[in-house]
């Protein structure tokens, strides 16, 4: 018995004395926020066992008073592999942990200086998924890391990020306050959040739904619902832009829609003269806004709250958010003209596209957000929004 409560004695002590060991670790005033650190990966670990990218961040940001070369626990399986250089070679290393998801990697060997990192890479990405997580937080370490090389123009357009803060523009919000998710306007304006115009989920054609951005409401496909920081967003995801916009519009009434009045067998013209309905989506024209989506009233022109215009009958358009090229399926023409405009309404591109798929070229299409018109022998008879990212 004597021995037992020597042993529980020692443990408490030990736990003490860590505890006191962490507290003056830590000295809150050497955190400066303003503080410019060189964007350069030389890991150090801090004395409260936290791996800093270098000994400024380590000093100025996590504010502690002493730390060592080289990261914490270079075998613990998810170790920040991101900032590391295995070499130019194409050799596949594995999956391994980059600080907000799990990542393929290659180089030329595990080794780099006199330290082993193969313990931190797994066969697949289940694998390190299982081991290392998913981050599903509101903050993204790796965003605020990518922020570093970024310079966010001073403009105020503020949005509301996911910690209740508002920033004044999208870049702050995403790369300086590494926010997985915001929403449009001020936190005592905003009421839905959605997917910030940099998240990118890959360049396949798997369509993954109606989702919410600063264009309003778009369809998005790509590899899947996990972004290049990590976050699940498939929560955001829409079955239909009426689903979309009944989440984010404030004003959307849903007993505005009477579901008896759907009847897809109807023909409707494929004209485009614009109504708004009553659930704030904007219909190619009143037919399709009655027999199509339900709607019980509607007013004679588009709709100003940027929600996507209802014309999925038109063509299909993947991927989006889309690369070097977009994918065009017409639907009810053989031949049509494509049409691309800027947010400005100014004409950025035009050229003929027919009947089944055709791949259309970015080429240096800047990265933002544009909207792709399809002109037939009636008219306009489909818009849709695209989000163009490079890389």
């Amino acid at each position: 018995m004597k021995n037992s409560m020597t042993i529980l004695l020692l443990g408490v002590f030990s736990l003490l004395n860590n505890a006191l060991y962490a507290q003056g670790c830590v000295d809150s005033t050497l955190i400066d926020p303003n503080a410019i650190c060189p964007a350069i990966y030389a890991p150090v670990c801090g004395c409260d066992g936290v791996t800093y990218d270098n000994d400024c961040i380590a000093t100025h940001l996590g504010g502690v008073t002493s730390w060592t070369d080289g990261p914490c626990n270079a075998g613990s399986g998810c170790m920040n592999m991101s900032g590391l250089d295995f070499g130019m070679c194409d050799m596949f290393l594995g999956y391994a942990w980059n600080g907000s998801s799990c990542a393929p990697m290659s180089g030329c060997g595990y080794i780099i200086g006199s330290i082993d990192y193969s313990p931190n890479f797994y066969s697949s990405e289940a694998e390190c998924i299982s081991s290392c997580g998913v981050v599903d937080s509101c903050i993204s370490s790796w965003q605020i890391e990518m922020g570093y090389t970024v310079d966010c123009l001073d403009i105020y357009e503020p949005v509301c990020g996911c910690n209740d803060s508002t920033y004044s523009n999208e870049c702050e919000a995403f790369f300086y306050g590494g926010v997985t998710t915001y929403a449009i306007g001020a936190c005592t304006d905003s009421s839905c959040f959605g997917i910030p115009t940099y998240i990118d989920f890959g360049e396949c054609a798997m369509p993954l739904g109606w989702a919410y951005t600063s264009a309003g409401c778009v369809e998005m496909s790509g590899c899947g619902y996990l972004g290049q920081n990590g976050h699940d967003y498939s929560d955001l995801f829409f079955e239909s832009s009426y689903e979309c916009g009944s989440y984010c519009i404030n004003s959307v009434v849903i007993d505005c829609v009477d579901s008896t009045l759907i009847d897809l067998n109807v023909m409707c013209p494929m004209i485009y003269d614009p109504v708004c309905g009553c659930n704030n989506i904007t219909y190619s024209n009143s037919c399709v806004a009655t027999y199509t989506g339900g709607v019980t009233s509607w007013t004679a022109g588009e709709c100003i709250t940027g929600v996507g215009h209802h014309q999925e009958s038109a063509f299909t358009m993947y991927p989006n958010p889309a690369g070097s090229f977009i994918n065009i399926t017409l639907k009810t023409s053989r031949v049509a003209e494509l049409r691309i405009f800027d947010l400005c309404g100014s004409l950025i591109t035009m050229e003929k596209i027919w009947n089944g798929a055709t791949q259309v070229e970015l080429g240096q299409l800047p990265d933002g957000i544009y909207l792709v018109e399809i002109v037939d022998g009636n008219g306009v008879s489909g818009r849709k929004p695209l989000v163009h990212k490079q890389n």
